[in-house]
């Protein structure tokens, strides 16, 4: 299965330095499915959670912008 991940956002997600969540847009090819990924590792737990575009960006966060933003803005290294 050929799949293609690009990670769009990583955050802090506790007290622990390397406790985080980080998000990337996943393509799998041999589907033809598009998806958010939501990842996050923490001291006592971790997980993964997939969501469909539409159910990710009915939210407001910054990890929706950051998608946005690398979709559809012009930065100023390009």
């Amino acid at each position: 299965m050929a799949v293609i991940q690009r990670e769009f956002y990583r955050s802090a997600r506790g007290p622990s330095p390397a406790d985080e969540d980080w998000w990337a847009l996943i393509l799998d090819r041999a589907s033809g499915r598009l998806f958010v990924r939501h990842e996050w590792q923490a001291t006592r737990h971790g997980g993964v959670d997939d969501f469909e575009m539409a159910e990710f960006l009915k939210d407001e966060g910054a990890a929706q912008t950051a998608l946005v933003d690398s979709l559809f803005r012009v930065h100023a290294d390009a």
